[in-house]
């Protein structure tokens, strides 16, 4: 059990682990961050990325959506929404992680969330709905799209 006093002694340990792709020991860290500071957004999103690269995509999900639920502004809202979207696609619950890209969509304009949403109206195999995004996606970041593009022909 870590013995740390300061929300930032947990994020620097944990990143420590995650380097040293230990995601097991950043995940039992995770926990013991929860259990210090239950109310931290940061503590609850490191939790969601641990359990996420262990497997664990109920918890991370899970997770995601309480740091979600804790964010304090735009970027931290995208970021959650990336990681819940990412567990719900590992569930096979497309739908639902489109709909959490979705909700942040338009706070900020997003390469990420556009390209993601980009793949997951694909496997909901709604074509129009992808070229909608991919549309959005060019207007952001033309280079991605492209790169994209030609990498799905196999370029």
């Amino acid at each position: 059990m870590a013995i740390f006093s300061k929300k930032s002694a947990f994020a620097r340990q944990f990143i420590i682990f995650y380097k040293n792709e230990d995601f097991q020991k950043a995940y039992e860290l995770g926990k013991e961050f929860t259990a210090k500071y239950p109310d931290e957004m940061l503590a609850h999103f490191l939790l969601a990325k641990s359990a996420y690269l262990l497997g664990r995509y109920d918890e991370a999900k899970t997770e995601a959506r309480k740091a979600f639920n804790r964010a304090a502004n735009d970027d931290d809202l995208i970021v959650c929404a990336l990681l819940i979207s990412c567990a719900s696609f590992q569930l096979g619950e497309h739908t639902q992680a489109y709909d959490v890209l979705k909700s942040v969509e338009f706070r900020k304009p997003s390469d990420d969330v556009e390209h993601a949403l980009f793949v997951l109206a694909l496997a909901m195999d709604d074509v129009d709905l992808a070229m909608k995004h991919m549309d959005r996606l060019f207007a952001i970041n033309e280079k991605l799209a492209i790169n994209l593009i030609l990498g799905s022909i196999g370029m």
